[in-house]
Parts: C-alpha cells; structure tokens; sequence
C-alpha cells in the first residue's frame, strides 16, 4: 500500500502543497458509529453530480500510512488526533486524495486536461473508522464539513452482532486481525479506547461498547465545531423519506442535482448489506440487548438531541 503513497506523490508533482490543499480541502465527510448505514448514504450521495470521491471508501489510504493504522503502538485505540497529521503524513495524505479522486461518472481528476479540470471540488469522504477521526480529518482538512448519520441504537447493535458473527467466520469486516491481548481471533469494525474491557465479554457487549464508545467520541468532537460546519440526518428519515433527507444534504454540500431526488422510491441495498434490513428485526436479541441498556441509552438520548439540534 506504500506504492499509492509514492504514485501519488509522482502523479501530483506538478502541484506544490497550497494547490493541493484548495483542491481537496473543503470535503463533506459522512460519520456514524458502525452499522448505522453511512454505505448506503455515501453510496447515493456519491452518484449527485457536484460530489467527487475517490472511487469508493478510504480505507485503503488510510492503511497507505502505517502511522495511521491505530493511536500508538501499544493499540490502545483506532483514535486519531491532530498530532497524527503532521506536516508530510498530512500532505502525502491530500496527495492520495487528490491522485484517486474522480467525478460521479468516474473520470479521474488526474487524467483532465489541464483546462477541463476543476480547481476545486467538494469531495465526499467516508469509511466508518472516521467516527474516530474528526481530530485528525480537521488537522488535514482545516475546511471540512460533517454529515453525522444517527441510526437507533438497538437496531444498529443488532447489525453490528450479525456483521461480527460473519466477520470471525469469514474474514469480512475484520480491522485488526493481530491485536494483542484480544481473546477472539481477530477484532471488527471500529476500535474505541476501552476495547481491553471486553475481553471475556459477549459480541452483545462488544456490539454495545463499540455503540455508544464511538457515538459519544465521534458527538464530543462534532460538538467542538462552530454553527454550520454539521448537520444530521436519521437513517429512518433516509430510509422513509429519501429524496426530502438527499436533498437536504445536497444542499448542505453546496451541489444542485435536484432531477436526481424527484420522487421517494425505495432505496437499493447497500454493498455491505448482510440481510434485509427491517425496523423490528433487531427483536430476535431483544432480551440480550436490553440488558445492557445502561451501557447506551444515555448515548442515545445524546444522539438524538443533536439530530434535533443539526437538522434543521
């Protein structure tokens, strides 16, 4: 993965580190905890027009830097602060953006003619790790907005003991396969400090821990930012009312494709789906999952209070 870094860097010689910064430096990045559904929302913002990506997900740049792949070498979490941005791995990272990027019909901002491509786009950002990240995303990109998707905490639990239950079998969705001290064969998703306290534990507790540790991480930095820098949207909004829940995120984006959200229709399955997705499917581990209660509700009565507070 170190080639992308150097492939970059050749393929945006031409660009000193300002120029690069105003082409990548204002993006719109999607945040959520886990199994909230910010696949399905990237997955349909990303085919508006005014929006650029770098093809899909980031994941792959982000394991382009090994001083990236978690807060320090003892792995105590997937956190990364501004300190993690320093002035090269920062710039090696705009360049990574900047060399996949390309528009919603596919075409590389890179291969453009020089007359043809734009001088700035508004980039749409998103891998789930980043409900970790928004320190490190601001010390990179100083301009950045935020989509904060919110999905009830029961339903996304739910998902997320489904989506481990394939991880451990399978290999998908596995972030740390190696991680010291872990007591399963390799660890999902997202890694909050705090992890060493389940060991031993259930994947309800894991799936709940991993909830509400990234929900208050991810509102306690999103908090910190002035008035429009973020706003929300409720996965049941996305789900029940599509075109009025784009439309509103397209706006705060800044982009017009408003031919694109006429008329609500059901919205395809996301990528990662594992199964239909049902408001009351979640009720198959109803007892397993209100018993730990106490570890989220407070989180959730968090969340929606800033859904409320940034909808509008």
């Amino acid at each position: 993965m170190q080639d992308l870094v150097s492939a970059a860097r050749a393929a945006t010689a031409a660009y000193d580190s300002e120029e690069i910064l105003r082409v990548v430096g204002e993006p719109v990045v999607v945040v959520s905890a886990p199994r909230s559904g910010s696949t399905l929302l990237f997955e349909q913002l990303a085919a508006v027009s005014g929006l650029w990506t770098i093809g899909g997900e980031s994941h792959g740049v982000f394991r382009a830097f090994p001083n990236l792949r978690a807060e320090n070498a003892q792995r105590d979490s997937g956190c990364l602060l501004r300190s993690h941005a320093d002035e090269q791995t920062a710039d090696a990272f705009r360049r990574c953006m900047a060399f996949l990027l390309r528009n919603h019909s596919g075409e590389p901002w890179i291969g453009m003619r020089p007359e043809d491509r734009p001088s700035t786009v508004t980039l749409l950002e998103k891998t789930p790790r980043n409900a970790l990240n928004v320190p490190f995303l601001l010390q990179v990109f100083p301009q950045a907005r935020f989509i904060y998707l919110y999905r009830d905490a029961r339903a996304t639990i739910a998902s997320l003991v489904e989506a481990w239950q394939v991880g451990l079998k399978t290999g998908r969705f596995v972030t740390f396969p190696d991680l010291p001290g872990w007591d399963r064969a390799a660890w999902c998703f997202l890694l909050p400090r705090g992890w060493r306290n389940l060991v031993g534990k259930t994947l309800f507790d894991i799936a709940a821990f991993q909830w509400a540790a990234s929900t208050d991480k991810l509102l306690d930095d999103l908090e910190m930012l002035e008035d429009g820098r973020c706003t929300a949207v409720a996965y049941e909004e996305l789900a029940g009312a599509p075109s009025r829940a784009l439309q509103r995120l397209a706006d705060f984006a800044h982009v017009d494709d408003r031919g694109l959200f006429a008329g609500d229709r059901p919205l395809p399955l996301s990528r990662t789906t594992l199964s239909p997705p049902s408001p009351n499917k979640w009720q198959r581990w109803q007892s397993e999952i209100d018993a730990l209660e106490t570890v989220f509700t407070e989180s959730e009565r968090r969340a929606r209070r800033a859904v409320k507070r940034w909808e509008t």
